[in-house]
Protein backbone atom coordinates (compact mmCIF):
# COMPACT_ATOMS: atom_id res chain seq x y z
CA UNK A 1 0.00 0.00 0.00
CA UNK A 2 1.22 3.49 -0.86
CA UNK A 3 0.29 6.74 0.84
CA UNK A 4 1.54 10.06 -0.51
CA UNK A 5 3.90 8.06 -2.71
CA UNK A 6 5.44 6.19 0.24
CA UNK A 7 5.16 2.42 0.61
CA UNK A 8 3.63 1.56 3.97
CA UNK A 9 5.07 -1.42 5.82
CA UNK A 10 2.99 -3.11 8.54
CA UNK A 11 4.87 -3.27 11.81
CA UNK A 12 3.65 -2.90 15.38
CA UNK A 13 0.64 -0.71 14.64
CA UNK A 14 -2.17 -0.63 12.10
CA UNK A 15 -2.29 2.08 9.44
CA UNK A 16 -5.09 3.88 11.29
CA UNK A 17 -5.52 4.84 14.94
CA UNK A 18 -7.17 2.11 17.03
CA UNK A 19 -8.14 2.20 20.68
CA UNK A 20 -6.88 -1.34 21.34
CA UNK A 21 -3.40 -0.31 20.12
CA UNK A 22 -3.32 2.87 22.19
CA UNK A 23 -0.85 3.20 25.10
CA UNK A 24 0.46 -0.34 24.87
CA UNK A 25 2.11 -1.22 28.16
CA UNK A 26 5.87 -1.15 28.51
CA UNK A 27 7.53 -1.68 31.88
CA UNK A 28 10.73 0.02 30.71
CA UNK A 29 10.86 3.71 31.73
CA UNK A 30 11.71 6.34 29.14
CA UNK A 31 11.79 9.02 31.83
CA UNK A 32 14.15 9.65 34.76
CA UNK A 33 13.19 8.22 38.12
CA UNK A 34 10.72 10.59 39.79
CA UNK A 35 10.02 10.88 43.51
CA UNK A 36 6.28 11.16 42.96
CA UNK A 37 6.32 7.87 41.07
CA UNK A 38 8.26 6.28 43.92
CA UNK A 39 5.46 7.42 46.24
CA UNK A 40 2.95 5.83 43.88
CA UNK A 41 4.90 2.56 44.08
CA UNK A 42 5.44 2.62 40.32
CA UNK A 43 8.83 0.88 40.28
CA UNK A 44 9.77 -2.72 40.96
CA UNK A 45 12.73 -1.69 43.13
CA UNK A 46 14.88 1.24 44.23
CA UNK A 47 16.83 1.33 40.96
CA UNK A 48 13.80 2.60 39.05
CA UNK A 49 14.73 0.57 35.99
CA UNK A 50 11.34 -1.15 35.66
CA UNK A 51 7.74 -0.26 36.29
CA UNK A 52 5.49 -2.63 38.19
CA UNK A 53 2.99 -4.36 35.94
CA UNK A 54 0.15 -3.41 38.30
CA UNK A 55 1.12 0.26 38.10
CA UNK A 56 1.25 0.04 34.29
CA UNK A 57 -2.24 -1.44 34.15
CA UNK A 58 -3.64 1.36 36.31
CA UNK A 59 -1.81 4.00 34.31
CA UNK A 60 -3.14 2.59 31.05
CA UNK A 61 -6.68 3.03 32.37
CA UNK A 62 -5.96 6.76 32.66
CA UNK A 63 -4.51 6.78 29.14
CA UNK A 64 -7.63 5.13 27.74
CA UNK A 65 -9.79 7.62 29.62
CA UNK A 66 -7.86 10.36 27.85
CA UNK A 67 -8.31 8.57 24.53
CA UNK A 68 -12.07 8.50 24.98
CA UNK A 69 -12.20 12.16 26.02
CA UNK A 70 -10.21 13.17 22.96
CA UNK A 71 -12.37 11.10 20.62
CA UNK A 72 -15.53 12.74 22.00
CA UNK A 73 -13.86 16.14 21.70
CA UNK A 74 -12.99 15.54 18.04
CA UNK A 75 -16.51 14.36 17.25
CA UNK A 76 -18.04 17.60 18.54
CA UNK A 77 -15.92 19.88 16.34
CA UNK A 78 -17.59 21.50 13.35
CA UNK A 79 -16.29 20.18 10.01
CA UNK A 80 -17.29 23.21 7.95
CA UNK A 81 -15.64 25.56 10.40
CA UNK A 82 -12.54 23.36 10.39
CA UNK A 83 -12.26 23.53 6.61
CA UNK A 84 -12.87 27.28 6.61
CA UNK A 85 -10.09 27.68 9.17
CA UNK A 86 -7.69 25.77 6.93
CA UNK A 87 -8.72 27.91 3.95
CA UNK A 88 -8.09 31.16 5.87
CA UNK A 89 -4.76 29.89 7.20
CA UNK A 90 -3.53 28.94 3.73
CA UNK A 91 -4.70 32.25 2.31
CA UNK A 92 -2.68 34.09 4.95
CA UNK A 93 0.36 31.82 4.59
CA UNK A 94 0.33 31.38 0.82
CA UNK A 95 3.78 29.78 0.69
CA UNK A 96 2.15 26.44 1.49
CA UNK A 97 1.17 24.15 -1.36
CA UNK A 98 -0.76 20.89 -1.30
CA UNK A 99 1.38 17.86 -2.10
CA UNK A 100 0.68 14.33 -3.28
CA UNK A 101 4.14 12.70 -3.21
CA UNK A 102 6.52 12.94 -0.26
CA UNK A 103 9.47 11.84 -2.40
CA UNK A 104 9.43 15.31 -3.92
CA UNK A 105 10.38 16.59 -0.48
CA UNK A 106 13.16 14.20 0.40
CA UNK A 107 16.03 16.22 1.93
CA UNK A 108 13.96 19.37 1.45
CA UNK A 109 13.69 21.77 4.40
CA UNK A 110 10.65 23.76 5.36
CA UNK A 111 7.35 23.72 7.20
CA UNK A 112 4.51 21.26 6.85
CA UNK A 113 0.86 20.97 7.71
CA UNK A 114 -0.53 17.48 8.33
CA UNK A 115 -4.33 17.39 8.19
CA UNK A 116 -6.35 14.62 9.84
CA UNK A 117 -9.81 15.19 8.40
CA UNK A 118 -11.57 12.44 10.33
CA UNK A 119 -10.54 14.07 13.61
CA UNK A 120 -10.65 17.71 12.43
CA UNK A 121 -7.08 18.23 13.62
CA UNK A 122 -3.89 19.61 12.14
CA UNK A 123 -0.25 19.32 13.07
CA UNK A 124 2.17 22.09 12.17
CA UNK A 125 5.85 21.21 12.07
CA UNK A 126 9.23 22.02 10.62
CA UNK A 127 12.03 19.79 9.36
CA UNK A 128 15.33 19.80 7.55
CA UNK A 129 14.03 16.74 5.67
CA UNK A 130 10.24 16.94 5.35
CA UNK A 131 9.75 13.45 3.90
CA UNK A 132 11.77 11.76 6.61
CA UNK A 133 10.11 13.74 9.42
CA UNK A 134 6.55 12.96 8.33
CA UNK A 135 7.41 9.29 7.95
CA UNK A 136 8.79 9.37 11.50
CA UNK A 137 5.42 10.63 12.73
CA UNK A 138 3.69 7.75 10.93
CA UNK A 139 5.98 4.99 12.14
CA UNK A 140 6.67 5.99 15.75
CA UNK A 141 4.60 6.41 18.88
CA UNK A 142 5.16 7.99 22.25
CA UNK A 143 6.65 5.70 24.91
CA UNK A 144 4.02 4.33 27.28
CA UNK A 145 4.99 6.62 30.16
CA UNK A 146 4.80 9.67 27.87
CA UNK A 147 1.27 8.97 26.67
CA UNK A 148 -0.14 11.63 28.97
CA UNK A 149 1.51 15.02 29.03
CA UNK A 150 1.99 16.03 31.75
CA UNK A 151 1.98 12.61 33.35
CA UNK A 152 -1.32 11.65 35.03
CA UNK A 153 -3.18 14.54 33.37
CA UNK A 154 -5.81 12.29 31.81
CA UNK A 155 -8.45 15.04 31.67
CA UNK A 156 -6.32 17.71 29.98
CA UNK A 157 -3.64 15.92 27.95
CA UNK A 158 -3.59 16.81 24.24
CA UNK A 159 -3.19 14.00 21.70
CA UNK A 160 0.26 13.74 20.15
CA UNK A 161 0.59 13.59 16.36
CA UNK A 162 2.59 10.39 16.94
CA UNK A 163 -0.53 8.63 18.23
CA UNK A 164 -2.12 8.89 14.79
CA UNK A 165 -1.10 6.53 12.01
CA UNK A 166 -0.26 7.05 8.35
CA UNK A 167 -3.76 6.77 6.87
CA UNK A 168 -5.12 9.24 9.43
CA UNK A 169 -3.19 11.93 7.54
CA UNK A 170 -5.47 12.84 4.64
CA UNK A 171 -3.89 16.05 3.38
CA UNK A 172 -0.39 17.52 3.52
CA UNK A 173 0.70 21.07 2.73
CA UNK A 174 4.34 22.06 2.51
CA UNK A 175 6.16 25.39 2.49
CA UNK A 176 9.66 24.90 1.08
CA UNK A 177 11.80 27.33 3.00
CA UNK A 178 15.02 27.56 4.96
CA UNK A 179 14.28 27.19 8.67
CA UNK A 180 14.19 30.37 10.72
CA UNK A 181 13.66 31.11 14.40
CA UNK A 182 10.13 31.98 15.37
CA UNK A 183 8.37 30.87 12.19
CA UNK A 184 6.99 27.58 13.51
CA UNK A 185 5.85 29.31 16.70
CA UNK A 186 3.98 31.96 14.69
CA UNK A 187 2.34 29.37 12.44
CA UNK A 188 1.06 27.39 15.42
CA UNK A 189 -0.27 30.53 17.07
CA UNK A 190 -2.11 31.47 13.86
CA UNK A 191 -4.27 28.33 13.99
CA UNK A 192 -7.11 28.01 16.54
CA UNK A 193 -6.02 25.67 19.34
CA UNK A 194 -9.16 23.58 19.18
CA UNK A 195 -7.97 22.20 15.83
CA UNK A 196 -4.26 21.85 16.65
CA UNK A 197 -2.71 18.63 17.90
CA UNK A 198 0.71 20.13 18.68
CA UNK A 199 1.36 19.38 22.34
CA UNK A 200 3.73 22.31 22.84
CA UNK A 201 4.52 25.58 21.09
CA UNK A 202 6.96 25.90 18.21
CA UNK A 203 10.67 26.57 18.38
CA UNK A 204 11.11 24.90 21.78
CA UNK A 205 14.72 24.31 22.78
CA UNK A 206 14.46 23.00 26.36
CA UNK A 207 12.17 21.37 28.88
CA UNK A 208 11.32 24.59 30.72
CA UNK A 209 10.06 26.19 27.49
CA UNK A 210 8.11 23.05 26.69
CA UNK A 211 6.36 23.08 30.06
CA UNK A 212 5.51 26.77 29.68
CA UNK A 213 3.75 26.18 26.34
CA UNK A 214 1.82 22.98 27.11
CA UNK A 215 -1.35 22.71 25.05
CA UNK A 216 -4.06 21.54 27.43
CA UNK A 217 -7.43 20.32 26.21
CA UNK A 218 -10.65 21.66 27.66
CA UNK A 219 -13.11 18.79 27.46
CA UNK A 220 -16.83 19.38 27.81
Amino acid sequence: MEHFGVKLIKRKYSFKLKREEFALISTKPSLPMFDYLVKKDAYTDKTGTRYRKEWCEEYRKLCLQNFDLNMKYFSLLDREEFNNTIYEFLKKHNGFCKISNLFDYNKVSGYYLMILDEYKQVYIGKAANIKRRIQQHWSSSKPFDRTLFPMYESTTSCFSIDFFRALDTTRIYVWKKSLSDGVEKKLIEDFPKIYVTNRIGGGISNGIEALSTIHKRIFQ
